[in-house]
């Protein structure tokens, strides 16, 4: 569980899914390790932990859930490579 104090900007929840079938093992990693990935490729602002997606694979999903979506995560994807048309965003 994610908890900030203070003040937080642009926050809201967010979740997608996307079949394991249509990612492969170098996407897989990168959206495992989406901040320190993002920060090593100037991928949007610094990001730090507490911007973390919880990320899950569970039957043959990967599934991605926020409650303070401050990282850009269909930027992301857009940028490793993930087809729109294999993202379900809000069905988790």
């Amino acid at each position: 569980m994610k908890i900030r104090q203070g003040f937080v900007s642009n926050s809201s929840s967010s979740s997608f899914v996307i079949k394991l079938k249509n990612v492969n093992s170098t996407q897989m990693a990168k959206i495992k390790n989406h901040i320190e990935y993002g920060n090593k490729q100037g991928i949007g602002n610094h990001y730090d932990p507490y911007d973390e997606w919880d990320i899950e694979v569970v039957d043959e999903e990967i599934r991605g859930f926020t409650s303070m979506d401050n990282f850009s995560m269909g930027d992301f994807l857009d940028y490793i490579g993930i087809q729109r048309k294999d993202i379900t965003w809000g069905e988790y």
